[in-house]
């Protein structure tokens, strides 16, 4: 599977948010997904999980790492099971936002997607001993934090 950055956000006739009606856009415009959307998603370093790619660009792309990561911390702050979160991207259009992906008509995640992540992530992190993970929710954590002008120092 090679590495591709994700490029591809730009809306279609399918676009499950723009086929919402005027009130239902509204409060998403309102919600947590808003502002995860603005400041979360495009913080997120796609370019860091390049390593766990092949470099062979004729192979199979990979699914949108950005798309993975913050579907991850989505899960995290619901305490969502991996298959509750798969149903949570798939079928709500707040998850979609949040994570740019009302444009596509087939979601770009699948049932073993996290789990083969997370096995890609460990294997690398035997071989070097980087937790690219914990690397990226750190410069995540500044860059949200930075957002709601938090004081990092104060636990």
């Amino acid at each position: 599977m090679s590495f591709h950055v994700n490029n591809q956000q730009q809306i279609t006739l399918y676009d499950s948010y723009m086929n919402q009606t005027p009130r239902t856009q509204k409060m998403i415009q309102n919600l947590w997904c808003k502002d995860f959307a603005d400041i979360v998603f495009p913080a997120i370093n796609e370019q860091r999980f390049a390593v766990l790619y092949s470099s062979n660009s004729a192979s199979r792309p990979n699914t949108p790492v950005n798309v993975i990561i913050g579907a991850l911390i989505l899960k995290d702050n619901g305490g969502l099971s991996d298959d509750e979160l798969l149903e949570a991207v798939c079928c709500d259009v707040r998850y979609q936002y949040a994570l740019h992906t009302t444009h596509m008509q087939e979601q770009p995640i699948s049932d073993r997607t996290f789990s083969r992540f997370r096995e890609r992530l460990y294997n690398y992190e035997a071989e070097t001993g980087r937790d690219l993970l914990k690397e990226e929710m750190e410069h995540l954590s500044a860059v949200y934090a930075d957002y709601m002008k938090l004081n990092t120092n104060i636990k």
